[in-house]
């Protein structure tokens, strides 16, 4: 009997430190907790945009396309949010930016709804490849357009398609 308890308490021993890899860090992942995938790409303006540039901060990585009924619906909201939590504090980040993924393939009609729908404040990633790109497979939004909320630390802190759940996290979120 005692051989049987101690064999169960080694396997059980074994099990548990085989889910223990060592590392405080997260693992890169798109689930709640986990390290967002690394952005280095640039900016419409040509000016290049990387995960280190986002420390601190508070960041909406939104994905959308010109050409997408609700990303147009939810534009204002992004204004809205920006000018609403653009110098806060949260509970792990300062300030909130948007890194505005579009997953457009042609110019003119992204650029006339970045000034029609003003998100000019935005920071605008696009390389016109669509949903092919390597940011939209890094961020399995091939299928369905997605939100991440990013903390100063680059963890996720929400994932959804739905823009007024993120304005409500950052609003559970801000100090």
């Amino acid at each position: 009997m005692k051989n049987k308890l101690l064999i169960i308490i080694t396997l059980t021993g074994i099990v548990f430190l085989s889910f223990i890899n060592g590392s405080p860090e997260p693992r890169v992942g798109l689930d709640i907790g986990n390290k967002v995938p690394e952005i280095s790409e640039p900016l419409l303006d040509g000016t290049r945009l990387t995960s280190e540039d986002l420390k601190g901060k508070m960041v909406l990585i939104d994905f959308w396309a010109s050409y997408d009924a609700q990303s147009r619906v939810e534009n204002p909201l992004k204004t809205e949010m920006l000018t609403n939590y653009s110098n806060q504090e949260f509970l792990n980040g300062k300030d909130l930016v948007i890194v505005s993924i579009s997953l457009d393939r042609f110019k003119t009609p992204l650029n006339q709804v970045i000034q029609r729908d003003n998100l000019e404040t935005l920071n605008h990633i696009c390389n016109f490849q669509g949903r092919e790109s390597n940011l939209a497979k890094d961020f399995e939004v091939e299928e369905q357009m997605k939100n991440y909320l990013v903390d100063g630390d680059g963890r996720i802190v929400a994932v959804t398609n739905d823009i007024r759940k993120i304005d409500q996290t950052l609003a559970r979120l801000r100090k």
